[in-house]
């Protein structure tokens, strides 16, 4: 068995296995495992069904039958081998980037260094920007696990005053509030499912990323957990599938790190709660999350695809679309990476190198993740933080919870042991994220422990679609090059523009689009897949708008949750996204073409409800401040409060609370919300023990 890449008026990867070949016609019969295909019409996918194929060896012309490039030996056969699938995808680009080379040398080569991965001064300084900012807490953000809650505070049953269970944005921003404000003597842990990545050795080519995605991706057992500490969690589902982070810091290690603020029509829905309706009041906390996180315009035409976006979009001005810089998380000094800037909260980062790889983990330290700002100013206010710890079931006892968890043991060579465990505290924060902190609901729920029949419900992919321009007249310059000094011109951070078309009457017709660079990991399958191997002509575009938010998350026997969303895939939002994916395109003087890799499904990477706020716990599981609805009743009025019954230290602060889509990169929203919510917790009466005023 061989890999082999070929061109027959369209791309068609495969994994083959020869059964015979004509000497004179020179041709060969085989039997195919498609893995990666874009036909005629613009569709492309990944892993169709096996065929016969006749294939005719040859070099590649202007209208090519078949190129037969070096190939790579395989020992065992494709259904057997585990990696077989990450390592095709790894290897795809040899023939293509061989003649790419071929064509042009000089950019060939740096398509050909993709397929590599090394040291480099830039990663270099970023791990000793990393170790020098960890000095101040003994050498990691995370204490080892042994100091989980080794003995119980005096006179008390429980561990811990507060367990913050995840580590993206809303359960940072609540963990350093909260630490903020807490009183001597208590104590606030933050319990994060990845483990502590340093900058400067996030994975940067394709078979690197694929062995850091915490579940399986390829093969009939799909959703099973490959690695349970690893830094991308793909899950795919029937009609979507959703892309979110694990890792200390969440998502925002892999996020393009938009900050952009909803139409003030989203909070007028009348599915949010009364007391968010006004955005006016939400503007203070918006301000200073915008502040902590350093949000930041590029100047105009800063790189090729801000200035092809902004071409696009002055030829689509007299049809409403409204083009602006994104303001983005990224440090900038303009002053070059090798002069350390401190940063608001005490910590080194080093000047943004454009190297469009923020979706795959920033190799520079540029990039303001959670681990640049608020986990540090949690850890500085006395919060505990552990890595590589599950929570998997939340128990209510006598004034205080206990949180079961796995604790996923890693070892020099990447191999895990997952060790149960317990701890309890007075309150618990759920920010698992919007499928984590639902599904670690529904897994605790019993008779005594009973939630809103609305858990799990109202789940939104935020409207999220993928597309492509191809063959677009403007100059884009996409191809991601990571810590690397051979970048010849500016990729950009993965996203820097806006458009818009905020005239639109109807809510719902409203759509955000955005331009988007491709990782180095992975650019050299998508230079394969849009015929661009220096993506110098093409442009990914990310759209997001409003979905309807019918996805519902269940539970699968393994007690994982899995979005279920029937009707998705030929629903009137669809259709309308990729219309509008198309309008874009043709004014780039491109064509559109949209991603099948995961199969006919949309992809997400901005999944947001199942614990959605509600003035009414028969269409919410939260109030406007977090707090579970404690539904054994019904969802009663508690009689000492005068206000609908509640778990008491039951929180959920993360995007899991949103019931509706926002149209729009929900970091910035998410983390306003978490700003509102814990200030609103620390000034509960019952907690004046705990925090101070």
């Amino acid at each position: 068995m061989r890999y082999e890449v070929g061109f027959n008026g369209c791309i068609d990867f495969r994994v083959i296995s020869y059964r015979g070949l004509d000497d004179k016609s020179n041709r060969v019969q085989l039997r195919s495992h498609s893995i990666l295909s874009m036909a005629s019409n613009g569709e492309l996918s990944l892993f169709g069904k096996q065929k016969k194929d006749n294939v005719t060896n040859g070099v590649r012309s202007e209208t090519p039958n078949f190129v037969s490039q070096p190939s790579v030996d395989v020992q065992k056969d494709f259904s057997s081998v585990k990696s077989t699938r990450r390592r095709t995808i790894a290897s795809l680009a040899t023939g293509a980037i061989a003649h790419a080379s071929s064509v042009d040398h000089a950019r060939g080569g740096e398509v050909l260094s993709r397929r590599k991965t090394s040291s480099s001064p830039l990663k270099e300084l970023a791990i000793a920007d990393y170790h020098q900012n960890m000095r101040a807490f003994g050498g990691a953000l995370c204490l080892p696990i042994e100091c989980l809650a080794k003995n119980s505070p005096a006179g008390v049953p429980w561990q811990y005053d507060v367990a913050v269970v995840g580590s993206g944005y809303g359960a940072a921003i609540t963990a350093a509030r909260l630490a903020e404000k807490m009183r001597p003597g208590t104590k606030l842990c933050i319990l994060e499912r990845g483990r502590e990545w340093i900058p400067g050795t996030f994975p940067d080519v394709l078979g690197d990323v694929m062995d850091e995605t915490r579940l399986k991706i390829f093969g009939r057992n799909q959703r099973e957990i490959n690695n349970p500490t690893g830094l991308f969690n793909v899950l795919q589902g029937e009609e979507i599938s959703v892309l979110s982070g694990s890792g200390i810091g969440g998502t925002s290690l892999i996020n393009a790190s938009v900050a952009i603020r909803p139409d003030r029509e989203v909070f007028l829905q009348t599915q949010w709660p009364m007391a968010l309706r006004d955005l006016d009041s939400l503007n203070l906390y918006f301000d200073r999350a915008e502040w902590e996180l350093h949000a930041r315009v590029d100047s105009c035409d800063w790189t090729h695809k801000m200035r092809s976006q902004r071409l696009a979009a002055e030829k689509l001005r007299d049809q409403g679309c409204h083009y602006e810089a994104a303001a983005i998380s990224v440090m900038r000094s303009y002053q070059g990476p090798n002069l350390p800037i401190m940063n608001r909260q005490g910590i080194i980062q080093r000047d943004c190198t454009d190297c469009g790889d923020c979706m795959t983990g920033c190799n520079v330290g540029a990039k303001n993740s959670l681990a640049m700002n608020y986990l540090p100013l949690a850890r500085r206010a006395g919060a505990e933080m552990f890595a590589q710890v599950e929570i998997r079931q939340i128990e209510k006892c006598n004034g205080f919870y206990r949180l079961h968890f796995l604790y996923h043991q890693r070892d020099a060579h990447g191999k895990h042991q997952s060790i149960p465990g317990c701890i309890t505290s007075r309150l618990v924060v759920l920010g698992a994220g919007s499928l984590g902190s639902s599904e670690i609901l529904m897994r605790s729920q019993n008779d005594r422990f009973a939630f809103s029949k609305q858990l799990g419900c109202n789940w939104t992919g935020n409207g999220d679609a993928l597309g492509f321009v191809g063959k677009s007249e403007y100059d884009t310059n996409i191809g991601g090059v990571s810590a690397y000094p051979e970048q010849a011109c500016r990729i950009g951070p993965t996203i820097q523009t806006n458009l818009t078309y905020p005239c639109r009457p109807h809510l719902f017709d409203r759509v955000l689009i955005q331009e988007g660079a491709a990782p180095r990991s992975y650019a050299n399958s998508l230079g394969i897949l849009m015929q661009d191997m220096d993506l110098d002509n093409t442009l990914a575009l990310l759209g997001m708008g409003h979905d309807r938010q019918e996805g519902k998350i269940v539970l699968e026997d393994n007690g994982n949750g899995v979005v279920t969303w029937p009707g998705l895939l030929d629903s009137p939002y669809r259709r309308h996204i990729r219309e509008e994916f198309a309008k874009v395109a043709h004014a780039h003087g491109g064509k559109y073409k949209y991603l099948k890799i995961f199969g006919d499904r949309m992809v997400s990477v901005h999944p947001l409800g199942g614990c959605a706020m509600s003035d009414d716990p028969r269409s919410g599981v939260l109030n406007h401040k977090g707090q579970v609805y404690d539904c054994a009743c019904g969802g009663d009025i508690d009689p000492q409060t005068g206000e609908l019954r509640v778990h008491e230290g039951l929180y959920v602060s993360d995007g899991a609370i949103f019931p509706t889509a926002i149209a729009c990169n929900p970091y910035l929203t998410i983390s306003a919300m978490a700003e509102r919510n814990a200030q609103l917790l620390t000034m509960e009466p019952q907690y004046a023990d705990l925090f101070k005023v």
